[in-house]
């Protein structure tokens, strides 16, 4: 705005995302992974993808998402309040991460996490308590750093 550069830092926030519509195109290893923590988060969660790995199969058994077992059109997109392109294609989660773009939709773009608008941070929950961490983009890097300090909170104890 205001012909202000554009900074290339990035804001963590907490989204609240019970009840809305969160799209998943894509069903494999790491969708599956994504999962688990949108259906906590109590989000509406579509998911669109030729084939549905074992995982999304058992959380479509269980209720717990809608799924389309087809190739990803642009209409998927209609109504969802955030995105995650994680398709074995970089060229199609850049195409949806474009879509997502043009219409004003978070979207987070597997593949590719410094092109990615959205980053899904490593994260413990602990009662109401909540540890994310970044590793700039390094998911590694922030998981070792999520375990270094849960360990110094003493959150790591069984």
């Amino acid at each position: 705005m205001g012909g202000a550069p554009r900074v290339n830092q990035r804001l963590p926030l907490a989204l609240n995302l019970g009840g809305r519509r969160v799209l998943v195109v894509g069903a494999g290893r790491v969708a599956a992974r994504k999962l688990g923590p949108l259906m906590r988060a109590g989000a509406c969660i579509e998911v669109v993808a030729p084939a549905l790995s074992a995982e999304v199969e058992e959380k479509l058994a269980a209720g717990h998402l809608i799924a389309h077992r087809r190739p990803f059109e642009s209409d998927d997109l209609d109504g969802a309040w955030l995105v995650y392109a994680l398709t074995d294609s970089p060229a199609l989660n850049a195409r949806v991460a474009a879509l997502c773009e043009e219409r004003g939709i978070w979207c987070l773009a597997g593949g590719d996490s410094q092109r990615s608008p959205v980053w899904s941070l490593a994260h413990r929950r602990r009662g109401d308590q909540l540890v994310a961490v970044s590793g700039g983009g390094n998911p590694r890097r922030a998981l070792a750093l999520l375990e270094r300090i849960t360990s110094e909170l003493g959150w790591n104890k069984k």
